[in-house]
Parts: C-alpha cells; sequence; structure tokens
C-alpha cells in the first residue's frame, strides 16, 4: 500500500554517514517526494539502484514522481530540488510534476507584484520564502533550458495560524495531502497523507519543529497514523537549545508518537553532534515504546490491512527489522 523510503537522517548537513532530509512514498495511486535537501537525486539514483538488485519486489524509480512536497525553505530541505529537475529534464520526461510549499500571503503577494525589488526592512516576507524561491528556480529552469520543459504546477499555500490546509485539488487520485503548519523559526508545515480508497492508510512526516504542534493531536488527525517520521534533534539534556532553534528532542517526538496515537515513530534530522543513538531511541520510549533511529535507506511498509514493516539496509540488501 504504502512504502515510505527515508533517504536523509542527518539535521543541517551531511554526515559520514548520514544525509540531510528526503524521503520517497511509493503509493498505489502516484509516489511522492517529502523533502528534497542537497544532493537528493544521487541518494535516489542509488538507492534504486541497489532495490533494483535485490529480490523484496520495491522500488523507488523517478520517473514515477507526480509530486513533491516540501516543509520549509531552509537549503537542507529544499536545496536538491532544482537538480533533480533538471535530470527529469534531461531524461525526456514529458507527465507533469506538482510541487507544493509553504509561504504566507504577504510574501506571496510580493513575488506577484514586486518580484526583483527590494523586500521593505519593515517587512515580515523572509528573503529565502518559496514565493520567491520559486520565482527564481521557474525562471532559471524555463531560461536554461534548451528544449520544451515537462509541465511544472508549482503550489504555494499560504499558511494562516494553525489551522490545516486541505488542498482544493488533490494531485493524486485516491491521496488526500494536508498541510499542518509547525513550529520552526520560519513557516514551516508538516505533512499528513492519507489513502482515501480500499483502505484508511495514514502517515505523517514532520518537517522541522518544535515541540507541542497545535495540530499534532490524534483528535484532529481523528484516526490513529500507522507511520510517523518526526525530527529528533537533540537529547534531552538539550531540550533549550532545540526549543531556542524550532527543534524538538527525542523525548518530544515520543510525546508527539503518543499524542497522535501513531503506530511507530521513525527518528529523524539528528544533530552531528550525537553519537549515542541507543539513547535518543531510550528517551523517545519513556513516552511511546515503537520508537526507532532511522538509518538512510531505511524503509516502512505499510499493508492494506494496516500490517507494518521495517527494512532495514545490510551489506546492500534489505532485511526486516525487530520492532518488538
Amino acid at each position: 500500500m504504502f512504502d515510505l523510503h527515508v533517504l536523509g537522517t542527518s539535521g543541517s548537513r551531511p554526515t559520514k554517514n548520514r544525509s540531510v532530509s528526503g524521503n520517497y512514498l511509493s503509493t498505489p495511486h502516484g509516489n511522492l517526494i517529502i523533502d528534497c535537501g542537497e544532493g537528493f537525486q544521487d541518494r535516489l539514483v542509488k538507492h534504486e539502484l541497489d532495490l533494483k538488485k535485490n529480490p523484496i519486489g520495491i522500488r523507488a524509480r523517478i520517473s514515477k514522481i507526480k509530486v513533491i512536497l516540501l516543509t520549509h525553505s531552509h537549503l537542507d530541505h529544499c536545496w536538491g530540488l532544482l537538480p533533480l529537475l533538471k535530470t527529469m529534464q534531461l531524461d525526456g520526461r514529458a507527465k507533469p510534476l506538482t510541487i507544493i510549499a509553504p509561504s504566507t500571503i504577504e510574501a506571496i503577494e510580493w513575488a506577484e507584484n514586486n518580484y526583483g525589488d527590494s523586500i521593505p526592512s519593515n517587512s515580515n516576507i523572509n528573503p529565502s520564502d518559496f514565493a520567491l524561491l520559486f520565482r527564481e528556480w521557474r525562471t532559471h529552469i524555463e531560461n536554461t533550458s534548451s528544449k520544451n520543459i515537462f509541465k511544472i504546477n508549482w503550489l504555494l499555500i499560504p499558511i494562516l495560524g494553525n489551522n490545516l490546509h486541505n488542498l482544493i485539488n488533490q494531485p493524486i487520485k485516491g491521496i488526500k495531502l494536508t498541510a499542518i503548519p509547525t513550529n520552526h523559526t520560519i513557516v514551516s508545515v508538516a505533512w499528513f497523507i492519507e489513502s482515501t480508497e480500499n483502505s484508511d492508510r495514514r502517515v505523517l512526516i514532520s518537517g522541522d519543529t518544535k515541540y507541542n504542534v497545535p495540530g499534532f493531536k490524534e483528535e484532529i488527525l481523528n484516526n490513529p497514523i500507522d507511520v510517523l517520521i518526526h525530527e529528533a534533534t537533540f537529547t534531552h539534556e538539550l531540550s533549550e537549545k532545540a526549543g531556542e532553534h524550532g527543534h524538538s528532542t527525542s523525548l518530544e517526538a515520543g510525546k508527539v508518537a503518543s499524542d497522535v496515537n501513531a503506530k511507530v515513530l521513525g527518528m529523524v534530522h539528528f544533530s552531528p553532534r550525537i553519537t549515542d543513538f541507543k539513547e535518543i531511541e531510550k528517551e523517545s520510549r519513556i513516552n511511546h515504546q515503537k520508537s526507532f533511529v532511522c538509518n538512510d535507506g531505511d524503509i516502512f511498509c505499510v499493508s492494506n490491512n494496516g500490517k507494518i514493516s521495517f527494512l532495514r539496509k545490510s551489506q546492500n540488501s534489505w532485511h526486516e527489522h525487530n520492532m518488538q
């Protein structure tokens, strides 16, 4: 039903064994990327080549991507997008692609009416807001292409307070996408992805956020979450630092998993200073027993009946990880 590939688990910058944020979700109706940090296409290509050699029957093809969802405009979450689009063009892609990201009404109006002018010092517009980045990226793609590029639908979501944003026109039939405003240093959202046909399967991917997001409650999301992917940048001893920088601790990630009634929690976005990942899991399990530190290349498989398998790569092959 859903195969969620975790392809980046480091926060802010790559480390020896961990890359920055990026996820690939396979669904029966079309596939999605959720965040696309630096070097994402390289990771995805290598991941797909290794999957192709393995008999597990799971793939992650670039050609099958229908939608790219972005949580916020920090570069470790979006800087791999433009190179990926260029590769799609070089590969001769013809199918349309939808890219969706959060913004503000003020930034969207400024980009439409005043793009190219200096942003007023008294405005609340972030220079890296997606309203401005989308204009730059679209112009770059259109002006540097020697042939017609495939159709790209650039969609900006104006975030208003803590209100959940349900897309009026869902880009994938059978899949419902909802943006949940989160609490980071810039406008940011989590992506709530639900199947709407045959079986009600649900995953939630947090992006970067502090604890206590109003939308992260079971009574708001209505039913349990199959898989929650949530950041755990620091351990509890650095909770003050986490809050100052708009991040969560592993203890708080476990609380969120409990709040939304997640069956499984996968933690990502670890500070490069973290070396004891057993402590990350230990802290989170105070609040949620099925909490796991994700490695790059992990796959969560959610079946139609709700069974969840956790596959971990070892020696170029994937094996089921014990979730007991």
